[in-house]
């Protein structure tokens, strides 16, 4: 009996002094003011150039999407709702499965980890602006007068426009079935 309880001690006292030890630097990192999180990012310094490379394309006047992601004063009422969509991974819309087939797409506007996680703290910490000397210039964006790719793909071969479509303020939905005239005399 006295065996098994020394050895009930001894092993109790090497937790004790691997505890206290493992312990040690916790303590003496609190005391000289070591801290082991990340500083909040600002939307001038971290925040905007993520913005003009992966959200921007949509997000600016006279795009498609709801409302521009330009400067601080146009984002700063959405941060819940983008904090909730990149979360939920929502935004930006991406829909290719990172963990199948092929990963790499010169049109990726999907958020990398590290990004993601950008966004969120700086949400997270109270959205701040920063230093606006921080800021990166504004993108220019080109003028798209027609086809956006014809830089790269050249003019299409064919362009069908349909008829327009006006959408009431009130009433049910509609779902918009347009009838185009192609003019081609043969299957293609």
């Amino acid at each position: 009996m006295a065996e098994e309880r020394s050895h009930y001690l001894g092993f109790g006292l090497s937790v004790v002094t691997a505890g206290a030890i493992i312990g040690l630097p916790i303590v003496l990192s609190a005391q000289i003011g070591v801290t082991t999180s990340k500083p909040v990012p600002t939307f001038a310094k971290d925040v905007a150039p993520i913005f003009q490379e992966k959200c921007q394309t949509c997000h600016r006047a006279g795009e498609m999407a709801p409302m521009s992601l330009v400067t601080y004063q146009e984002v700063r009422p959405w941060v819940r709702s983008i904090r909730t969509k990149i979360a939920a991974d929502d935004m930006p819309p991406w829909f290719v499965d990172k963990t199948v087939g092929i990963q790499k797409f010169i049109n990726d506007i999907s958020l990398t980890p590290d990004q993601k996680d950008t966004i969120l703290r700086w949400a997270d910490g109270g959205a701040p602006q920063g230093n606006p000397s921080d800021m990166p210039p504004a993108k220019v964006w080109p003028k798209y007068d027609g086809w956006r790719l014809a830089n790269r793909f050249g003019q299409p071969d064919l362009v069908v426009t349909p008829n327009g479509w006006k959408v009431p303020a009130t009433g049910p939905d509609q779902w918009w079935e347009p009838i185009a005239d192609t003019g081609l005399k043969e299957d293609r």
